[in-house]
């Protein structure tokens, strides 16, 4: 058993919180502290409303996969983005994510990412266009240039095709 140190006194530590800071900055900038607060408040909102609208994306995607889960399994993987040779993004057969990471000593590996962290790497909207290009790629179906479905228009090249 350690031997135990004897007690030292405490010493009152005073921690900032990151909107005090915040605002204790933006008054020695100039700003006055009603606007300091304002901007400190409305900084805090906008990294709440991000983790909500990836939450958002994470279950739109999630149900997504879900809903087509016995198409995609035969097909499975997918590569999303990347080469074969060095892919970076892996949609696998179980429905998880395998994204390229390189460590600290600058090596590389695949590992398994959530749809949360998938969706705070790539847009959600990129992440579905890469999607249906390697389905319409599996399919023998041309690839759709990025923004060319307006309206459920279709695209040249398609010659008629329905997916």
């Amino acid at each position: 058993m350690a031997a135990k140190r004897p007690a030292k006194p405490l010493k009152k530590k005073i921690t900032l919180t990151r909107a005090t800071r915040t605002r204790a900055a933006a008054t020695r900038r100039g700003l006055p502290p009603e606007l300091a607060r304002k901007l400190a408040d409305a900084a805090e909102a906008a990294g709440s409303e991000r983790l909500t609208a990836v939450e958002h994306a994470a279950d739109r995607l999630g149900r997504y996969l879900r809903e087509h889960r016995n198409t995609l399994k035969v097909v499975a993987p997918l590569l999303l983005a990347g080469s074969p040779k060095a892919p970076q993004l892996i949609l696998e057969g179980d429905l998880s994510f395998r994204v390229r990471s390189i460590d600290a000593r600058k090596r590389s590996s695949l590992d398994r990412a959530s749809t949360a962290e998938v969706v705070e790497l790539w847009a959600p909207a990129d992440l579905y266009d890469r999607i249906e290009a390697a389905l319409r790629t599996k399919a023998g179906l041309a690839v759709r240039p990025t923004g060319a479905i307006v309206a459920g228009l279709g695209a040249a090249g398609d010659h008629g095709a329905k997916v």
